[in-house]
């Protein structure tokens, strides 16, 4: 009998279908160096689509979204983007393509790699995703026991997260993001490393 487990993804990928076998090239790479990457045949079992595509936002660290040469991005990808950049992760853009493009403005800003690049993207993204000192993540995990609140639920709680990076700043003396600390949580709940919170 099998045992359903539910993937935590370090990566969101978004492109058009017309792309759809660049993303598979993409995501293969991601996959190859231990990424675990949401693209759009990535739906759980037992889970909707759109509360899968959600979930994979919320605990994604980066978003990797490929421009096609000629077709316009969707209204989705314009979507997926936003709710990056309100969490300011960052957004890597991808080109199917050589030469020159025009971005659409909700991409304006964000860093433009040919598909020649993709592994600079990788590394850019694993640096994010590198864990704690030992010493950083026992005074996290001492916070979270404080706050009293489940790690999927800081996920919906801007409030709670900026409180989380404010404390981990006053009790460390270092600067690191809210969704920085909700990842570092949330790799150590996919490892199993996570004690339980005390009542």
């Amino acid at each position: 009998m099998s045992t359903q487990t539910t993937t935590t993804y370090d990566v969101f990928l978004s492109y058009p279908l017309t792309e759809a076998g660049l993303a598979a090239q993409v995501a293969r790479t991601l996959k190859e160096v231990g990424l675990d990457v949401f693209w759009h045949d990535g739906v759980e079992a037992g889970e909707s689509f759109q509360d899968t595509i959600w979930r994979a936002t919320a605990e994604s660290a980066a978003l990797i979204v490929i421009v096609p040469t000629e077709s316009p991005l969707t209204s989705s990808v314009a979507v997926e983007v936003g709710a990056f950049k309100a969490w300011q992760k960052p957004i890597y853009v991808i080109q199917a393509a050589r030469g020159s493009i025009k971005l659409p403005a909700f991409l304006a800003g964000c860093p433009v790699y040919p598909l020649s690049r993709v592994d600079d993207v990788v590394e850019s993204i694993k640096r994010g995703l590198a864990s704690l000192s030992e010493d950083d993540r026992d005074v996290l995990v001492t916070i979270y026991h404080e706050m009293g609140i489940p790690v999927d639920q800081l996920l919906v709680k801007p409030a709670s997260i900026e409180m989380l990076a404010r404390e981990f700043r006053t009790k460390s003396g270092k600067m690191a993001s809210g969704e920085r600390l909700v990842r570092e949580l949330l790799t150590l709940r996919k490892r199993g490393n996570l004690p339980r919170r005390r009542g």
